[in-house]
């Protein structure tokens, strides 16, 4: 049982630790220090001292040793008497026993015990992380300033007496030709390029507007034709007309008698509705086209309905499979 690191964890907390039959463990707060001659600063710290006339039992120990090692009391002071009859049995054979973090006792001459305590750890909780620093004393003698070395008189002569010869280089047509034409082309190429980038430009901002004003009629489209909450009565009539091909059979195509129907799209082209109802179809739907409404589009429907609600849960359910771009047409087109 470590004892000894028992005994270091009530150092921290406490200033008189009794080892009972031994001694007590006395703590006191030493102020920071600062030695001149070795230039070195000391935090604040716990002094350490044991007095051996002290060793009552006063419970401290022997209960931290039982809650620490969940065992009873009686057992914990059993195990703190074979530590202090450890301790006893190191100093008289070994005249000396050290407690690990804590110090050194030995017997003197005088037969008494004589504690030598150790500063491996500071048991000070507000000096936790402090150290000892060591400073340099600073160097404050005055250095007298060196006066410059002047030069002999001759030396100075010669370098400014030093000719300067500059270096003429003739002039030639060719080179004033050159300079003529590389500015030339650098001129055309300049010119080149921003026709280039103007033009580019230009066409990326014709596409622009063009996007933006297929959006804008997308969406007048759909505000004007799909959301009609209120249609004009009409005439229930079975027409039997021929439409296109569908699934490679050319098929009667009856006027839809239902006035609440789950769009997949609107198509300009009907070959592009017939493909998309061989799609849908292929998928399990009863899908048709419906008609076509005032601006030309083929309108597909996934299926049609008597009533507003059996359409709407129709149309929560296919957004809910993925379809987001379905949507609810109430009325009848021609």
């Amino acid at each position: 049982m470590q004892v000894a690191t028992y005994i270091s964890d009530l150092l921290y907390r406490h200033d008189c630790v009794v080892i009972p039959e031994f001694g007590a463990l006395l703590s006191r707060r030493v102020p920071a220090q600062h030695f001149a001659s070795s230039h070195t600063m000391y935090p604040p710290k716990k002094g350490l001292s044991f007095n051996a006339q002290i060793t009552q039992n006063d419970g401290l120990l022997v209960n931290y040793v039982a809650s620490v090692e969940q065992i009873p009391y009686e057992a914990a002071l059993q195990e703190v008497r074979n530590y202090v009859r450890f301790l006893d049995h190191e100093i008289d054979e070994k005249e000396a026993v050290t407690i690990h973090k804590v110090g050194r006792f030995a017997r003197n001459s005088e037969q008494s015990i004589q504690f030598t305590p150790m500063y491996l750890v500071n048991y000070l909780p507000e000096a936790f992380g402090l150290a000892s620093h060591e400073t340099y004393a600073v160097d404050r003698s005055f250095v007298a300033a060196q006066e410059p070395v002047e030069e002999p008189a001759a030396t100075r002569f010669i370098e400014d007496q030093t000719p300067v010869i500059q270096l003429e280089t003739p002039a030639t047509k060719s080179a004033s030709w050159v300079r003529y034409a590389a500015a030339a082309v650098i001129l055309i190429g300049g010119s080149y390029a921003g026709f280039a980038g103007y033009k580019s430009h230009l066409n990326q901002s014709t596409l622009l507007v063009e996007q933006m004003a297929n959006q804008q009629v997308k969406a007048q489209v759909q505000q004007a034709s799909f959301m009609i909450s209120n249609p004009l009565p009409s005439l229930n009539l079975q027409v039997a007309a021929v439409d296109a091909a569908i699934d490679g059979v050319v098929k009667p195509v009856y006027v839809n008698t239902q006035n609440f129907h789950v769009i997949a799209g609107a198509f300009r082209s009907p070959v592009n509705a017939n493909k998309k109802v061989r799609e849908l179809r292929k998928l399990g739907y009863d899908a048709q086209r419906i008609g076509v409404n005032k601006y030309g589009l083929h309108n597909v429907a996934f299926s049609s309905y008597d009533s507003r609600n059996e359409a709407t849960n129709e149309l929560i359910k296919l957004k809910a499979i993925g379809f987001t771009n379905a949507w609810l047409l109430v009325g009848r087109l021609q």
